[in-house]
């Protein structure tokens, strides 16, 4: 069998941008760190996770669901919306995720985002991973609103973050600036098309739906 923990490279770094609102961004994340795991990689790759937001003007307050979102803004139709939430709905099952995808709601991430930056600055790779995973979790699979403050408070503090250190963060501005900066470097990108967009020691990108021998490559080159 071929041997990837003897291939990788002392250190990989792995860039991935995504967006708590994307389903398939979790997915990808979540296939991306059970291949590291499986493979005992976990010591050698440093992830960074950079912000994207898919829709900047979502609402602070949801008005829609994520069916209503694709037969409103998308202008799916009732059958259309149907099929595409049954098979992204398939898809994370397969990965062990039971997402409530019909009934997700759609509002901003702006603050999510900026609690992830807070977090990578101050907190090892394993806990910011940890709350990573737990934002997902929230939002696909509880239906919690991630433009909530409490909501994020009470993750956070869940997954080992100081609670007063986050909500004075939460109450300021902090990260705005760095989390639009990182959507524009990657919008200028010309390579980029869709999220998660991973990039591997700044050499291979993949993006979008990726296979898991993709992945296992990329890991390798």
């Amino acid at each position: 069998m071929f041997n990837y923990i003897q291939t990788i490279k002392n250190t990989m770094e792995i860039k991935i941008w995504a967006d708590f609102a994307c389903p398939y961004s979790y997915m990808g994340e979540t296939q991306l760190m059970d291949i590291i795991e499986k493979q005992g990689l976990s010591d050698s790759v440093k992830i960074r996770f950079l912000s994207y937001q898919l829709d900047p003007n979502a609402p602070a307050v949801p008005v829609e669901t994520m069916t209503q979102h694709f037969m409103d803004g998308h202008k799916f139709t009732a059958e259309e919306t149907e099929h595409l939430m049954e098979r992204i709905t398939k898809m994370a099952a397969r990965l062990g995720l039971d997402y409530k995808l019909a009934t997700t709601q759609v509002c901003s991430t702006f603050d999510a985002h900026r609690l992830m930056e807070y977090a990578q600055a101050t907190v090892s790779q394993e806990t910011f991973v940890k709350l990573n995973f737990a934002l997902f979790h929230a939002n696909f699979i509880e239906n919690l609103r991630l433009s909530d403050h409490s909501v994020l408070l009470s993750i956070a503090e869940k997954c080992g973050l100081d609670s007063a250190s986050v909500k004075d963060m939460l109450d300021s501005d902090m990260y705005g600036v760095q989390v639009k900066s990182e959507e524009k470097e990657v919008d200028e990108r010309k390579d980029f098309d869709l999220i998660p967009f991973m990039v591997f020691n700044d050499e291979t990108v993949l993006q979008g739906v990726i296979s898991p021998g993709a992945m296992k490559k990329a890991l390798t080159s």
